[in-house]
This record gives structure tokens, sequence and C-alpha cells, in this order.
């Protein structure tokens, strides 16, 4: 650490701004890494510190805070005189970076993945439609998989669109959705996502803007399914053992899954449902929920986790997921949450203090409740289904 007596250059117009919203304790610039930190008195940061963001960023400034260990030299030529504070509220003052302007190519990107993921949901779709029970309801294949692609892309779209209208809400600056294609026959898209290009003001803000995403998609994902079961068939086992390739999800159905087949009644004793490929898309639906449910890394749920539990608990709940999801045979998934969560960065909302509203605590357990009901169950672990 590298401290000066007294903020200079751009920084000294930042103490008084500070000094106005809160009680400065001790405040020590780091020339090195350009920024400044400010040790505060136990304050309402809550009520002041949306209203002091708006007013560092007119000179360009942003800031952070959190409970810290805090270390300071009260005369840099007496260096056994330290201020040392334990846990004390630090505010960290630095310089807004500045975004590079877009080309035109590199803003298209999110249009021609969207095309390109529409091409191949549609080509999914076909695959899907070419079998007689697919097509018992909806005789004609493209009308089958243009149904199939509307319904798959609108849960998509719906959960990214509920990310967007948060961030719109909070004033968050973020991309348009990134769609990513996938192998059609296989797996026909591998989800969306967007890219936040401005931060998190407080705890709640990143728990209303992470769970915004999974409620609209699941909202849209059981009125595909009740609409997909209406398609579906059922048929004799008999039958069904006379037929190549139809054999069980090789993750099973869902708690809400099974919920909505019982609601239309496409639940019969002795019978084989046969999936419509518009109830396979809100299978995906169902599937996409819970693994964005996880409280793992940087999911959305890990957002929940992260701004209701801290950061202990934000990491012990990203290693039980990660079993969680090797035990439901998720391998692949399991190893890119490890993977991910030993390299990425911490995501941390700029008012770290102030603690996340007890109304939001609840809906954090009612979330992981949803993730459990969402969850396919693979068909080894229930033989007697």
């Amino acid at each position: 650490m590298v401290a000066t007596s007294f903020p200079n250059g751009d920084y000294s117009r930042v103490l008084p701004i500070v000094s106005s919203y809160f009680t400065v304790k001790d405040y020590q610039r780091n020339a090195k890494e350009d920024y400044i930190q400010f040790l505060i008195a136990e304050s309402e940061v809550k009520d002041k510190f949306s209203a002091f963001l708006k007013e560092l960023s007119n000179i360009g400034m942003v800031a952070a805070a959190k409970r810290s260990k805090y270390v300071s030299r009260l005369m840099p030529t007496l260096s056994t005189m330290r201020l040392s504070v334990d846990d004390g509220i630090v505010l960290t003052v630095a310089k807004m970076q500045r975004q590079m302007p877009k080309n035109k190519y590199k803003r298209s990107i999110p249009a021609l993945l969207f095309i390109a993921a529409i091409c191949l949901v549609f080509v999914d779709g076909i695959l899907r439609s070419d079998s007689p029970f697919a097509s018992v309801q909806l005789q004609n294949p493209l009308l089958l998989a243009t149904v199939y692609t509307i319904s798959l892309i609108g849960i998509l779209g719906i959960h990214e669109l509920g990310h967007v209208l948060a961030n719109r809400k909070y004033g968050i600056k973020a991309s348009w959705p990134y769609f990513i294609p996938g192998i059609p026959g296989i797996l026909p898209t591998f989800g969306a996502l967007i890219v936040l290009r401005g931060n998190m003001t407080n705890r709640n803000v990143m728990f209303d803007v992470g769970i915004a995403g999974p409620i609209a998609g699941l909202i849209v994902t059981v009125i595909v399914s009740i609409y997909g079961s209406t398609l579906s068939t059922v048929i004799t086992v008999e039958e069904a053992q006379s037929i190549e390739n139809l054999g069980p999800l090789p993750y099973g159905e869902s708690l809400l899954m099974m919920s909505t087949l019982h609601l239309t009644g496409m639940v019969v004793e002795g019978t084989v449902l046969v999936m419509s490929p518009v109830l396979f898309a809100a299978w995906l639906g169902f599937l996409i929920t819970f693994l964005n449910l996880m409280p793992a890394w940087q999911l959305d749920g890990g957002h929940l986790a992260r701004s209701a539990l801290g950061v202990r608990w934000h990491k012990v709940l990203t290693y039980v997921s990660i079993a969680i999801l090797f035990a439901l045979q998720f391998y692949f998934m399991a190893l890119l949450v490890l993977f991910l969560s030993m390299r990425a960065m911490e995501s941390a909302p700029l008012d770290d203090v102030t603690p996340l509203s007890a109304r939001r605590k609840v809906m954090f357990f009612v979330a992981l409740g949803i993730a459990g009901m969402c969850a396919p169950i693979p068909a080894s672990l229930t033989p007697w289904a």
C-alpha cells in the first residue's frame, strides 16, 4: 500500500463528497493501483449509498462499500504507528472504466446468434417431428416444428427478458441476450445469457436481477408443459417394447412436470407416455430453470446465495451444488461449474454492507425449493417409476 497524506489530482474532489455523506475516520490513496480507500463510521449506508454513487458518477468515479480489515499508517515517517480495524466499513473509490465503443460487427453478434439458434432449434424440431406419435395432434411436421421452436425459444427469451427488465428497472446497463446454438438431434441449444455492463448497487438489486429470469422463464415453461402434454400421447407397455429407441428420458421427469402431466390426465397406469416435441421443449425449460437456480458460482442461484448468505456460504453452496450435479449425473455441468468457480472473479454488489431484506431471504429458500421441483431425476435413480 502506497499511502499519501492528501488525495490529489482527480481524487481531490472525492473527499468533500464522501465527507458530505459519511463520517470519515481515515483515508489513504493507493497510487500504484489508482484508488482511494476510506474508513467510515457505522452509518446508514443503505439510505445514502445510491445518492452517493450518483454524485460520484458526475465526476467519473465509482465506489464499493464492504466490511473488511482496514490498516493504515497514521504518519508515513513512523511505520510503527498504524490504525488497524478488524471489521470496519471500508469505502473504495476508483475511476470508472471507460468502455470502448463497439463496432457494427460486434453489435450484430446477438442478432446473428439468435437467428442461428432459431434455425437449429427448427431443424431439431423437424427431426423430432419425424414420428407417427409426434404428429398425433399436429399432423403437419413443419407446423409442429414451428410450434416447438416458438416454445423453446420463447422459454429462453422470456427468461432473459426477465433479467433485462430487472436491469432496466435499476438502471443497470446490459447487453442483448446471446443465444447459444446447440446440436440438432441431441441438444438444440445451450441456453442464453446477457453480459452486464454496469454494477449491482446492493444485495437487494443483485437478488432481484438474479431471480427475475428463472421465475419469468418458469411461468412460460409451465404453460408450454400443459400445452405440450395435450399434444402428447400414451401407448401400452407392449407397444412401447416393440418400438426401437423409445426408452425413458435419460434424466427422467421433474416433480413440476409430473404435476402438469397429472393435471392433463396423461399419467395412466399400464401405459407409457410418448412426449411430443413441444413437451420436450418444456422438459428442457424445467432443466434450464433447475440449473440456473443452483446456488453456485455466477449462476442465477449463485447470485441469490451471494446476496442472501454472503461470501463464505456462497462458496460452500457452490461445492454442494457441484456434488448434487454429480449425483444427478450431470457430469459435464458439474465439471464446468467447478472449473469456472476456480477461475472466475467473485461477483459482488457495490454496497456489500447493507443486508438483504427479510422478504428476499425467504424468497431465497423458496427459490431453492423451486430448483428441487424442477430437477429431472435420472431414471437409474428411480427404478420404481
